[in-house]
């Protein structure tokens, strides 16, 4: 309080100069030289977070009491959102995996088989059934090959191989009449080449060995399916339910012209 006249006085209030308002004091001998008497300090901790298979993008895991302290609180949590980065083969939509492959035109008339590595490092070998033809832009279905279903990691979803057809630049005459000869002028099989087809059986079972033989070891041969929508596992947790399903058009990753799984705005 100040008088500032007579019977005039003014009075303010402030901070403790002793204590700054904290309420408390340290002697200057005995602070802490580190934190200054602030009771707090940085340091830098490794923590370890144990991601669920198939976890979903976005996913937050929260470790408790590890995150900044205040004096006389308890201390707040860390969260650790997942961020899930693209791959250079696989494309995910939540438990299904996507994949884009290229084929020659012969590949398309007489089958495919190829090898993929898996996101685990294993070697899958997948073919189509002998006799089916592959179209542009076809889709085909390779069941239990997916992203295994967030809390049910015993189970995965589909992988989907979208193809694309390679067409030849230009076909020569001695081509076009061979063609022509397999195909018959409407494009389908002649009846003399399927009876000539039917007695090579053996002589294809042979082939297809040499074919395995060449592509090297494989951890397991698998057979592609038509795509039916039922196929689909768009939630993490298998099927198309739920308001986090990663359902949307995505025409760019699946092409025109042919079968669409892109499913409908989220």
């Amino acid at each position: 309080m100040m008088q500032l006249g007579p019977g005039m006085y003014s009075q303010r209030t402030g901070p403790c100069d002793e204590c700054d308002g904290k309420g408390e004091s340290i002697d200057q001998s005995k602070k802490c030289k580190t934190c200054s008497g602030k009771k707090l300090q940085k340091e830098k901790k490794k923590m370890k977070v144990e991601v669920d298979k198939g976890a979903p993008n976005g996913e937050k895991y929260t470790i408790h009491g590890e995150g900044d302290e205040i004096p006389d609180a308890e201390p707040g949590d860390v969260i650790v959102q997942i961020r899930q980065l693209p791959h250079k083969t696989f494309h995910r939509k939540g438990a299904d995996l996507f994949i884009e492959k290229e084929i020659p035109l012969l590949e398309a008339l007489t089958g495919v088989d190829f090898i993929i590595t898996h996101l685990d490092g294993r070697k899958i070998r997948i073919k189509n059934t002998p006799g089916e033809i592959i179209k542009p832009d076809d889709i085909k279905t390779v069941e239990h090959m997916g992203m295994p279903f967030a809390k049910k990691t015993y189970t995965h979803g589909n992988l989907f191989i979208h193809f694309k057809l390679k067409f030849p630049t230009q076909v020569d005459a001695k081509t076009i009449g061979l063609i022509t000869e397999a195909l018959g002028t409407n494009g389908t099989t002649s009846g003399n080449n399927s009876r000539k087809n039917s007695g090579k059986s053996r002589k294809g079972s042979t082939e297809e060995s040499k074919h395995a033989d060449n592509l090297g070891p494989v951890d397991e041969t698998v057979e592609m399916k038509t795509f039916h929508e039922d196929h689909k596992n768009t939630h993490h947790g298998g099927g198309t339910r739920g308001n986090d399903s990663e359902e949307e058009d995505d025409d760019d990753h699946h092409g025109h012209g042919g079968q669409k799984i892109g499913c409908q705005s989220q």
